[in-house]
C-alpha cells in the first residue's frame, strides 16, 4: 500500500498522538518537535524504540495501522535501529483486544399503549392483552400477516394425569407444545403472523419453567422476525399483575441468542393496564 506524503504524516500524527498518554513525556516531546521539522523516520524509529523498551499495551486498530505506514514507506538502513526491526517489534507487542459492546436492550417496553398503533408495528409482544382484544388481535394478524391463531393454555398443557393407578408424565413433545406452537406459524407463513396465549397464569403456574425458557425465546424468535422483514407478534392473556411484573422481567433480561449480521432494534413490548 502506497500513501502520498500529506496522509503519511496525518497518519503518524494521529497514530502517535493517540498514544500521549502511555509514553514518557520527554519521548513524546521529541516525537512532536520531530514530525514538526517533518523528520518522520525519527517520529517512527522513536515510537517503535518505546514500544519495545516501555512495553505499554496498544489496541489491535494501532497495531494495524503501524503496520500499515511501515509498510507504505522505506528508510535507509543504516539509520534507524528500530525501524530495522519493525516486524519482530510489532510481532512481539501486547496487543489489546477491544472489548465487546454490551448487548442492547432485547425489549422497550410501551405502558397503556394504543392498541391500533401498536399493531402497526413490525413485531411486538403484548403482555396482558384485554379479553375485548382478543377477536381483534387474531383477525389484524391473519389479515397482514398471514397465519393467526390462538392457543387455550389451560385446555392444551399436558400435566401428569393418573389412568388406572398408573401416572403418566407428557411426553417431550407435549411438553413443548406452545414453542412448537410459535414456531411453526413463524416458519410456514411467507408474511408472518402471530399468536395469542389465552390463560397464561395456568401455564406459568403449572408449568413453571417451561413458560419461563419460552419466555426468554420471545426477544430472539422476534428479532429473527424483523431481521427477515416478516411481521409477527406474540400476546399473552389473562395473567395476574405478579405474573405480568415477573414475565416483563425475564424479558428485558433475555439476550437475542442469534448473531444477525446487522444490529437488530429492540422489540415492542406492550404492556396492558390491568382489568
Amino acid at each position: 500500500m502506497t500513501m502520498d506524503d500529506v496522509e503519511f504524516a496525518n497518519r503518524v500524527d494521529a497514530l502517535f498522538g493517540g498514544m500521549r498518554d502511555r509514553l514518557p513525556e520527554k519521548t513524546y516531546q521529541f516525537m512532536s518537535r520531530a514530525a514538526e521539522d517533518g523528520e518522520y523516520g525519527d517520529v517512527l524509529d522513536v515510537l517503535l524504540a518505546a514500544l519495545q523498551e516501555e512495553r505499554f499495551p496498544i489496541s489491535r486498530q494501532e497495531h494495524d495501522e503501524l503496520r500499515a505506514i511501515m509498510e507504505s514507506v522505506s528508510f535507509p538502513d543504516y539509520m534507524y535501529d528500530s525501524i530495522n526491526r519493525w516486524e519482530y517489534i510489532l510481532f512481539v507487542a501486547e496487543v489489546i483486544e477491544p472489548e465487546p459492546p454490551p448487548p442492547g436492550p432485547s425489549v422497550t417496553i410501551c405502558d397503556n399503549p394504543d392498541f391500533d398503533n401498536a399493531l402497526q408495528a413490525q413485531a411486538g409482544v403484548h403482555i396482558n392483552l384485554p379479553p375485548h382484544r382478543f377477536e381483534s388481535f387474531v383477525d389484524h394478524v391473519t389479515t397482514t400477516g398471514g397465519v393467526g391463531a390462538q392457543l387455550d393454555l389451560a385446555r392444551t398443557i399436558p400435566a401428569q394425569n393418573s389412568r388406572g393407578g398408573e401416572t403418566r408424565k407428557p411426553t417431550t413433545d407435549g411438553a413443548d407444545i406452545v414453542a412448537t406452537f410459535i414456531l411453526t406459524i413463524s416458519l410456514r407463513s411467507i408474511w408472518g403472523g402471530g399468536v395469542l396465549l389465552r390463560n397464561f397464569e395456568h401455564w406459568w403456574t403449572e408449568n413453571r419453567s417451561d413458560a419461563e425458557i419460552l419466555i426468554r425465546q420471545i426477544p430472539t424468535i422476534l428479532a429473527a422476525e424483523q431481521y427477515g422483514d416478516d411481521n409477527f407478534h406474540i400476546a399473552l392473556a389473562d395473567m395476574s399483575s405478579s405474573t405480568v411484573d415477573q414475565v416483563i422481567a425475564l424479558l428485558t433480561e433475555s439476550e437475542v441468542l442469534d448473531a444477525f449480521p446487522e444490529p437488530v432494534p429492540p422489540v415492542p413490548l406492550f404492556k396492558y393496564p390491568p382489568m
